[in-house]
């Protein structure tokens, strides 16, 4: 018998460890849900061991099981292994059920544990909102506090009018549309969506009328169209928590705290699982953890007529293109079209995934197509133009010159002082060394506009080479340099600047930079050139 149990706990220990090998052979292949589901089971069979539940944590986290990274946190903390972020789940979890006590416990954790103390005034604000109390305690505490502040205003503004007291924020909301800021963008909508559900289309309109960002001017298209009433919402304490963790993993996305922004839009998701930006901030999140399977689901589940739904769509494509899945992002694209004919967003999308994919022909008949839907649609100039400068980057890429030329002074005569057109114009004809002099009057206006674009310094330093003015180029060139330390077409340009002024040394050196980051078609010109030096032929185009 002795023997016997013996053998059991053998065989035991060895089960455990092929499951955390399985589990990790997942992980090396990228499906996180599959590791998450071995390392759920491997913390059945062993809920004391620290490392499973930990994995199990961190893989539930990446795979999108909100459920089994609550138990994986509660496992944790019951000894004493909790980590900082962890209680925003708790919180989201006992929220989303009503139980504001544990809520209330979660916020005293995130306190004690420190990073995200600063939260809780804010979270407590929506527990008094929830449970009839009185939320302007906390948002008088989060006022005072150097970060929480950061996410006052807009947090005001929600739990005015998630109580109904909406002429008391008219003038924050008035201060929002004229600030104009992108990042409010979501908040105009929030507050539109709201006036819209209270029958003031006017005051919804007001909003979004400056059209900041591409979701308030498909938003505000839709208004006056007549979708009013497909994007009504009041707001209420769900919108306005959920907004308030759909905001925090924003920010960490944009600090690139990808695993604590996931954390912070899952905890969003269970708080207010309708959000279409909700939506959109989790497949983010998941595509910024190379989940992109799960961040296409989650972009697909955005309605079409939502103000998110074109951004979402863009969004689903570039993630077929992060994984070189051309042809299922034209499958994709080609449905949605079908669906929606008279969309030049759509063309255009076509024609960027076509020039991801190498197909530049077939790109610029995609943004031929999207400028006549847009003309037909009296876009406005500023649309148009980039427009034709999508299409004349097409053509010349696809060799369609002087096609391509006529489309991009096209661009130029609709939006004449855009440093990014002038920039191009110029660029694009100095690579073929024609009409070189304009040319150069392009890229220099290019450069007034915006002299702190290492690109554009850079195609005023190759114009300088061009033209004989080395010495002045190598200055240029060096500025692109200091701006974009690792861009291969920079350095190229600077060796060749360099070796032309006698700095051989030097040039070498730029050189064997940019064959670091190059093209495969530019490896055999540089290497060339570090072997033999700058000869006619070996000139950067």
């Amino acid at each position: 018998m002795v023997g016997g149990t013996a053998h059991a706990k053998r065989s035991d220990g060895a089960e455990g460890l092929n499951q955390y090998v399985e589990a990790r052979l997942a992980e090396s292949v990228d499906q996180p849900a599959v590791a998450a589901a071995i390392y759920a089971d491997s913390l059945k069979k062993q809920p004391d061991n620290l490392l499973l539940a930990s994995k199990t944590y961190v893989k539930a986290v990446e795979a999108g099981d909100f459920d089994l990274a609550v138990k994986a946190v509660r496992s944790l903390g019951l000894r004493g292994e909790i980590d900082a972020e962890m209680p925003l789940l708790l919180f989201a979890d006992a929220f989303a059920r009503k139980d504001y006590k544990a809520a209330a416990t979660a916020t005293d954790e995130l306190v004690a544990l420190g990073n995200f103390a600063f939260l809780s005034p804010l979270l407590n604000a929506w527990l008094a909102e929830a449970s009839g109390g009185n939320p302007l305690v906390g948002l008088a505490t989060a006022e005072k506090n150097k970060t929480a502040a950061y996410y006052h205003l807009e947090q005001f503004i929600l739990h005015g009018l998630a109580r109904g007291n909406d002429e008391d924020v008219m003038p924050l909301l008035d201060r929002l549309v004229e600030k104009n800021e992108a990042r409010m963008g979501p908040v105009r909508i929030i507050a539109a969506r709201h006036f819209l559900a209270k029958g003031d289309k006017v005051r919804a309109v007001e909003l979004l009328e400056r059209e900041r960002t591409g979701p308030e001017t498909k938003m505000l298209r839709d208004i006056r169209s007549g979708s009013s009433k497909k994007l009504a919402q009041k707001v209420n304490v769900k919108v306005g928590l959920g907004f308030l963790f759909q905001r925090l993993a924003s920010d960490l996305k944009t600090q690139r705290a990808y695993f604590l922004a996931l954390v912070g839009a899952q905890a969003a998701g269970r708080i207010y699982p309708d959000s279409d930006y909700g939506r959109l901030v989790l497949g983010d999140a998941h595509g910024d953890s190379l989940n992109n399977s799960s961040a296409r689901s989650l972009f697909k589940r955005i309605s079409y007529d939502s103000a998110y739904g074109l951004l979402a769509i863009s969004k689903e494509i570039a993630s077929y293109v992060d994984d070189q899945n051309y042809v299922g992002g034209q499958t994709r694209l080609n449905e949605l079209i079908a669906r929606d004919p008279a969309a030049p967003e759509l063309q255009v999308l076509m024609g960027q995934l076509l020039q991801m994919s190498g197909d530049h022909k077939a790109a610029a008949g995609a943004f031929a197509k999207a400028i006549d839907l847009a003309e037909k649609r009296d876009a406005p100039d500023a649309l148009l133009a980039s427009y034709w400068l999508s299409l004349g980057s097409a053509q010349e890429q696809a060799g369609l010159w002087p096609a391509g030329l006529e489309s991009l002074k096209k661009a130029n005569i609709l939006l004449p002082n855009s440093a990014s057109i002038l920039n191009y114009l110029g660029y694009a004809q100095l690579e073929r060394r024609e009409n070189t002099a304009s040319a150069i009057d392009s890229i220099r206006k290019a450069h007034k506009l915006r002299s702190s674009s290492p690109a554009i310094t850079d195609s005023l330093g190759w114009a300088y080479f061009i033209t004989g003015q080395h010495e002045k180029a190598v200055s240029y060139l060096e500025l692109a340099r200091d701006g974009e330390p690792q861009d291969p077409t920079i350095n190229e340009h600077l060796g060749d600047a360099y070796w032309t002024v006698g700095r051989k040394y030097e040039a070498r050196y730029a050189w064997k930079s940019a064959k670091l980051f190059a093209d495969a078609e530019d490896m055999q010109r540089l290497a060339a050139k570090i072997d033999l030096g700058l000869q006619a032929d070996l000139v950067s185009p």
